[in-house]
This record gives structure tokens, sequence and C-alpha cells, in this order.
């Protein structure tokens, strides 16, 4: 028994040699392929070539740095190609001056948006450096238009128009990336970033990636820039954070903003903050259709696939699409209008003309049964919504409807043609993600920074809770791309000195 149990501890202590001798042999050829991975140096590495990676480099280049960006797909595929092209900032060269705002003004309003629950100091490092930069864009050929909206917007959006068929967002990355090959910044296309190169006491040295069909690892004496927004394209994130409901929502923007930078942060024990927010709005089923602009002009009446309004119609693009994918079993709704609406400058006509453009055809018909049965609906139970609809508009009525519609003039459904324009909650961009500081530098899990780690765009966290003044979005790349590059260029010239 007891030469058993000798037996039994040698051959337990063999196997353990031998695995603790298989994990040394293992390590040792991890380390012999790290030491086959190329090598390039640089003083600036910007992760994300889309509209904060674009603005990072730039800045990088225009401060002195050898700078390079490096992008994972074949082109700069990002969501702010898919974005309207508004950017929020005051006290610019665009606005009337006789507008009064000021930098506490914008501030202010910023902060009330937010619930606030933004950082106090992101927001006023973007109040005070928001217009310069848009300044920056006119001065490397970006082209603006305003108008005055209602607050908080007032004469804050500075809209890049779209030129030959491209969204005013594309027309911001386009410019940009003339810019970047006028100043000579090389881009590094279908190159991956899969890990943080970073030493004993986490500090950032560079990253590596996949290029191809090997391994290239970019050291920055300065930083790594990440610029590779959030994780609305990857369905499990968004289900770990926000919620299976908001799982079901249709990505708005690049498919490509999957989180595995975002992931990559943890290594270096990253402070994640913000993780359940996100920016949504009403999108087509398919094809990158925006409903939007018509489901506000305060017509028609949003139902769900039983053919019963569900949410209330005045509501604002975030909240409507949120209660498109939580209050509908499969995140789909209709909107039903007739052609009065285009009383409102033709909007519907636009709206109808330019999903046909893109390929995508409404359900119509002369009366609302023929519109219903195109969409497939139980005309029966739609007829019935109907009714209930118009006799309440015609009892002055409506506010007491279930759910209360509270458009300040409602109008009955009684002109054809009919259209049942179909909407599904959409997710834009996400707002969590590792915290940065006004310098856009990553900070750990103890508040401080980490040294050679910036973040700008939506990988960035800490900046954005709840919603946010129209065209902060896209400023916020600006901002903190530009803040980002000007702290890693002269970290990396006190390196170089």
């Amino acid at each position: 028994m007891q030469q058993a149990r000798r037996n039994l501890l040698k051959g337990g202590l063999l196997a353990t040699a031998a695995a603790a001798a298989t994990m040394t042999t293992s390590a040792h050829a991890a380390m012999e392929s790290k030491t086959k991975h190329k090598r390039e140096d640089w003083d600036v590495v910007v992760i994300g070539a889309g509209f904060a990676g674009l603005c990072a480099a730039l800045e990088a280049k225009e401060q002195g740095a050898k700078v390079v960006l490096i992008e994972k797909m074949g082109r700069p595929d990002s969501t702010s190609a898919y974005s309207s092209g508004w950017i929020a900032g005051t006290l610019t060269r665009y606005q009337d001056p006789n507008e009064k705002d000021s930098v506490e003004g914008y501030f202010d309003d910023m902060m009330k948006v937010s619930g606030g629950r933004s950082d106090p100091e992101l927001i006023r490092a973007y109040a005070e450096f928001a217009g310069e930069s848009i300044n920056w864009l006119g001065d490397h050929g970006m082209k603006f238009k305003i108008w005055k909206q209602h607050a908080p917007e007032l004469m804050r959006c500075h809209i890049v128009p779209g030129t030959n068929g491209l969204t005013g967002g594309a027309q911001i990355v386009k410019t940009m990336l003339e810019a970047l090959e006028k100043a000579q910044v090389p881009v590094r296309y279908n190159t991956k970033a899969v890990e943080l190169i970073y030493d004993e006491c986490f500090n950032v040295l560079g990253v590596s990636c996949v290029t191809g069909d090997h391994r290239t690892d970019f050291y920055a004496k300065g930083g790594v820039v990440l610029a590779t927004g959030g994780f609305a394209g990857n369905n499990a994130m968004v289900g770990q954070y926000i919620g299976a409901w908001a799982a079901r929502m249709v990505v708005r923007g690049a498919p490509w903003a999957t989180g595995e930078c975002t992931r990559m942060t943890e290594d270096v024990m990253a402070k994640m903050v913000n993780m359940d927010q996100f920016y949504a709005g009403p999108i087509s089923p398919v094809g990158h259709c925006n409903p939007s602009p018509l489901m506000h002009a305060g017509y028609g009446i949003q139902l769900n696939t039983e053919g019963k309004r569900f949410l209330m119609e005045h509501l604002g693009q975030i909240e409507k699409a949120k209660s498109i994918a939580s209050l509908t079993p499969n995140n789909m709704s209709y909107l039903l209008i007739g052609q009065d609406a285009d009383e409102n400058a033709n909007i519907l006509s636009n709206t109808v003309n330019r999903f046909t453009k893109l390929g995508f055809k409404v359900p119509k018909g002369e009366t609302i049964e023929e519109a219903v049965k195109a969409a497939g609906l139980n005309v029966e139970a739609v007829m019935k919504t109907v009714k209930e609809f118009n006799d309440a508009v015609k009892a002055g009525k409506a506010a007491e409807l279930n759910p209360p519609y509270l458009f300040e003039h409602p109008h009955e459904l009684k002109k054809g043609p009919f259209y049942l324009i179909p909407a599904v909650g959409g997710i834009a961009n996400t707002f969590g993600g590792p915290k940065i500081d006004k310098d856009a530098r990553v900070i750990n899990t103890e508040d401080r920074p980490i040294p050679g780690l910036y973040a700008a765009g939506a990988v960035a966290g800490g900046i954005w809770y709840q919603a946010d003044i129209s065209g902060s979005q896209l400023g916020g790349c600006l901002v903190f791309g530009r803040l980002a590059a000007r702290h890693a260029t002269a970290r990396a010239k006190k390196s170089n000195a």
C-alpha cells in the first residue's frame, strides 16, 4: 500500500515536472515568436481611421511628431462616415457674431443634457477647445453651413454638406484624408491592433498588430492613441453591458466598431465607465435608410406588428429607438402616414424618394387598407387603431389616448395615398470605454494616467452620458483626438531630448 502511494506520488511529481517543462517551453516559444515580429519605431501611433484618428494623426504631424495611422479595414469605413456631418462648437468664425454664446453657457448646456453625469473636466475641455478646432478644420478645407435651431443647439451645429452622393460624415472623412495625404502622413490599412505592448509597470510602449500573414510591433515614444470607435457592432458586448433587448438593435454606423481595443485596455488595468450608455435612433431594417426626420414631423402614428400604437410619437429619436427595441418582441414598427404630411415641406415625398434611391421599397396604398395589406399587417387591427386615433383627434382628446398622442397639432389619417414607413431601433454609437482625462490620457483603476496610452472618439469613456448636444459626437472626436496628439507628441519630444 505504501509502495503504491510512493508510486502515485512519484508519478504525480513526474507529471507536474513534465507540465512545468511544457509551460516553460511554451513560454520560451512565445518569447521566441515575439522576437520574430517585425518592428517599427514612431513618435506617435494612432489606431483607427475614423474622424478621431484622422484628427489625431494630422495634429501629431503638425506638432512635429513622426506619426503613423493604422486601420484594421481596407478603407476608413468608420461610424463617422455614416453620420450627418454635424460638429458642435461655439465662438467660431462661422457663427453670427451677434448671436450671444459663451464657453460657460455651452458648458452648462452640455452638462444639463447629460443629467449632470458627464465628467465636468472633460466637458469643460470640450467647450474651451471645440471652437478653435472647428476653425482648424476650416484651415484644412472643411466647408460648413449653419442654421439657427432650438436650444441647446442654437447656432452651435456646424454642418458639413455632403457632395456627390456622400453623407456629411463621409465628406468629413474625405477632406481629412486629403489633408493627411498633403501632410504626408502614412496610413496602413488592413493592419489590426491585437495587443498593447507594455513594460512590467504597465507603461504602454506600443501596439502589436496583425498585418497580412505576419505580426508587426509598432513602438511609440510618445504614446498610442486609440481612436477605434465604440462596440455597437459587437452583439455580445452590447448584450453584456446594455441588455439583451439592446442586442436586437440594428447597427446604424460601421459594423466594424466591435470593441476589441476597448477590451485590450483592460490588460493595463484601464478604468471602464458608462458602459451601459449609448446613442440610438430609428433606422430601416436594412439599407441604412433613416426615417427619423419624417417621424418627428408631427404626422401619422407608430404601429407595432400587431397593428397597435405602442409609443408616444412626439418622443425624440433616442427615446423612439429605445422604445421600438424594448417594447416590441421583434424590434420592428411602422409609421402609418398620409399624404397631408407633404404640407410640411414635402417631407413625406422626400423620405420616400430617398428610400427608393437606396433600394428600399416603402409599402403604399391609395387607401389605408391597401397600404396595410402591402405591409403584411393585420387590416382589422390597424383599422381599429386608426378609428380610435381619428375619433380622438376630432374630439380634441388625442392626449387622452393610451399611449398619449402629444404632438401639438394632431392630424387625422384621412388623405391618401398612405404609406407604412418601416422603422427599427438602431444603435449608432456607444458612450462607454476606458476613462480619459482632459489630455485624453487613459486612466487606470486608481484614477492615475496610464503612461503612453490615449483614447479619443467613441472608444473613450467619461465624456457622454444619457444624451448630448447634436454634433457633439463628431466634436468629441475632433477635440480629444487633437488633445491626445498634442500630449503624446510633447511626451515623444521629451523622450527624444
